[in-house]
């Protein structure tokens, strides 16, 4: 049983685990072996994601009052916490592809912007294209936006040489 001084040490490791986090999205990881939770923990790490198993009512304390109180009812029996720190898509990518490969654990909801979200939406939301290829997706388009008005441009000017080119000869013709 921890002792009241390690119960605080665990509250404030879970306050700074949650401090700055866009999306927290509780699992159930029960039947996981060691070895795939430490791969688990490494896939999180390169999308910016970290996970904490912790007891639920040292959770709910650490939430009460913030954006994350929605965890509340999330997090009932053993939890697995998973929170991303930059973009909310690639997380939910993360564990829903990882639990879809391991066969074992489920999601039980997620809260994001304060909002509590049910297993079915953190589906969708590992649907949605990550941030890096929405900003690739805006740079193609402003791409492609500035290589038309550039062809546009030069068209303008093929014509207005091809313009001045007629009325060249036509003056040349009628001076002759």
């Amino acid at each position: 049983m921890a002792t009241k001084e390690r119960k605080r040490e665990i509250v404030t490791e879970l306050q700074e685990f949650f401090n700055d986090g866009k999306v927290v999205i509780v699992t159930d990881l029960t039947g996981l072996t060691v070895s795939e939770m430490t791969a688990f923990r490494s896939t999180l790490r390169q999308d910016n994601a970290r996970m904490k198993v912790a007891k639920n009512t040292l959770v709910k304390r650490v939430v009460d009052g913030t954006e994350y109180k929605e965890l509340n009812t999330l997090a009932k029996g053993p939890s697995a916490f998973v929170v991303g720190y930059d973009d909310p898509a690639q997380p939910a990518k993360t564990v829903v592809d990882v639990l879809k490969k391991m066969k074992k654990g489920s999601i039980r909801g997620a809260v994001l912007e304060g909002k509590a979200l049910n297993a079915e939406q953190v589906k969708n939301l590992a649907q949605l294209p990550t941030k890096e290829e929405l900003l690739s997706s805006i740079m193609g388009g402003l791409d492609s936006g500035a290589r038309g008005i550039a062809g546009l441009l030069e068209a303008v000017i093929r014509d207005i040489a091809l313009l001045a080119e007629e009325v060249a000869k036509k003056n040349e013709a009628s001076s002759s």
